[in-house]
């Protein structure tokens, strides 16, 4: 199990995020560890307002999708670049849906060893009503979670 040979770094390319690829590029450089990139768009709703008919919508919702998942694939290349380097094994994904149900997937279907996920301080109502991405992933995942708060 350890070390880890295959880890998953969830990131929505906030600052937090990026603290968990650059504590995961250390497993990288001393173990020769994959990394799997992963980011995960919500889906964008496909209903009509009620005051317009289904007919006067024009907005191609696949094709903004589409705009999105390679904008992101450009991105977390350029991030695998920039904090992993050119020789580190991984790959980079793109999916569109819930994060931590897309996170899980993922973490499943690749048979990773690893999760390293950011945490945010989220506080208040919508926490206690909904919880964090991180922790849905920390009682649901298969493998071990690290949970990243930032880089100092």
């Amino acid at each position: 199990m350890f070390p880890f040979k295959k880890i998953l770094c969830p990131t929505d390319f906030s600052e937090a995020s990026i603290c968990g690829i650059k504590m995961a590029r250390e497993m990288v450089e001393k173990f020769n560890s994959e990394i799997i990139l992963l980011n995960v768009h919500k889906p964008i709703p496909h209903l009509p307002s009620p005051r317009m008919e289904a007919s006067d919508i024009t907005f191609d919702v696949s094709a903004y999708e589409e705009v999105i998942v390679s904008e992101a694939k450009t991105s977390l290349e350029e991030i695998r670049q920039e904090f992993l380097g050119p020789e580190a094994m991984g790959k980079v994904l793109v999916h569109i849906g819930s994060p931590a149900k897309e996170i899980l997937k993922v973490a499943d279907e690749e048979k990773v060893e690893a999760i390293f996920i950011a945490t945010h301080g989220h506080t208040g109502l919508s926490k206690m009503v909904f919880g964090s991405v991180a922790e849905r992933i920390v009682r649901k995942a298969h493998c071990p979670v690290l949970t990243i708060r930032s880089c100092e």
